[in-house]
């Protein structure tokens, strides 16, 4: 019921992975006869199908998405995670989800890591079944997204100085992780599938500030250290649309009113009421733009040198902020760096490819994560180009690897 309509299309369900514009290479490879499985943290991630133009995520043959935003839950007896920790009862009872406590993340992560091990035994994620051991599979990692931004009863993650130096939280955060993929690896070797495989280790993104001596907390919905969020400041001024509840991280029953047309991290993206308003709403930001922490102010030629623009396509903000290195748009006091933005610690992420014909070594040219998809086809034998965005970008496959 909560799910977007279509109006040219009688009202139907608009399904996450039909929002996506283009197809994706799970969409190639299930095209191609090539059996896959993926492992996220939202059903609505079921997006990396591809647009399937159905009701159905056929795409993806085996997706497994427990909800990292449910209730924190003792796991069946016996699950471990490959840091060790018990995971059959609650460990770190926060009363909250997943993402509240830096141990039930791990064990959280661990449903994920254990579907892995079962699609490299050739079974389904939940082991009952035989399955194909899938062409292409894994999974997303929270452990060291919540080490990065978490503080749990005044304990902080994240890091101590802005050369990157973990906390013992993170630290713990990052060893768990590399012993998960060291499960993953020591069953491919089990399965006589190692020689064959190529392993991608890569993020989606990177958080913002990595020194959290930096982090300077604006919320939406009240002033803090005398400031106040780009979507408050224009929903004030009637430049933003109302919406009935929730709005920059408040509640309904916080009694606090917000604009429909805003999402808020370390970057504000806003549409506007009527686009025709953008020069005011704009002006507006600028004489605000100490109490906002405004860095760069994006609308029109600005914003279409990397989108399309806002007048013609719905999608695209009529006005992105991008804060001072450090502002994040929340009002939480439990986190302390975010990610959506145009910050360096946001889009600057590791990526390793590793396959036994691969050389070691360390290539310095410049690369993006975009990339990542047309190599994997390469890496198959199937053609990079049978992807959109590939078609549409003249995306090339990294570099130094065939």
């Amino acid at each position: 019921m909560k799910l977007n309509r279509d109006p040219f299309n009688h009202c139907n369900p608009v399904y996450a992975w039909n929002f996506i514009r283009t197809n994706s290479i799970y969409g190639v490879i299930h095209a191609a006869g090539g059996y896959t499985a993926w492992s996220d943290k939202h059903a609505a991630y079921a997006a990396v199908n591809g647009h399937t133009n159905s009701a159905s995520p056929t795409n993806v043959d085996d997706y497994y998405s427990p909800e990292v935003n449910s209730n924190i839950i003792a796991l069946p007896a016996g699950t471990r995670t490959a840091f060790g920790d018990d995971c059959s009862s609650i460990i770190d009872n926060t009363g909250g989800d997943w993402t509240t406590s830096f141990v039930e993340i791990r064990c959280y992560d661990q449903l994920k890591v254990n579907a892995v091990l079962r699609w490299i035994d050739g079974k389904t994620h939940l082991g009952d079944k035989r399955a194909p051991v899938p062409v292409i599979f894994g999974m997303n990692f929270q452990s060291v997204s919540v080490g990065q931004k978490l503080i749990e009863g005044g304990v902080k993650g994240g890091y101590t100085d802005a050369a990157g130096t973990p906390t013992p939280d993170m630290l713990n955060e990052i060893a768990f992780v590399d012993k998960a993929i060291g499960q993953m690896v020591t069953e491919l070797k089990t399965q006589g599938l190692f020689e064959s495989t190529t392993i991608v280790i890569t993020a989606k993104h990177g958080q913002s500030p990595v020194d959290t001596h930096r982090f300077f907390p604006i919320p939406g919905h009240a002033p803090l250290n005398n400031g106040m969020s780009p979507s408050t400041i224009l929903f004030n001024a009637g430049f933003l649309p109302q919406t009935p509840c929730e709005f920059a991280g408040t509640s309904c029953a916080a009694g606090v009113s917000g604009g429909l047309g805003s999402t808020e991290d370390d970057i504000s993206l806003n549409w506007l009421k009527d686009s025709n308003n953008t020069v005011a709403a704009v002006n507006l930001l600028e004489s605000n733009a100490a109490i906002a922490g405004i860095g760069q102010i994006f609308y029109g030629a600005s914003i279409t040198t990397a989108y399309n623009s806002p007048l013609v396509d719905s999608r695209t903000p009529d006005i992105i902020v991008a804060p001072n290195v450090g502002v994040v748009y929340t009002g939480s006091a439990k986190k302390q760096a975010e990610h959506g933005g145009f910050a360096n610690d946001d889009t600057n992420v590791m990526l390793l490819v590793s396959n036994p014909s691969i050389d070691q070594g360390t290539n310095d040219q410049f690369v993006e994560t975009k990339q990542v998809a047309p190599t994997i086809l390469q890496i198959l034998g199937l053609d990079p180009t049978a992807l959109d965005a590939v078609k549409l970008e003249g995306t090339t496959v990294l570099p130094g690897l065939f």
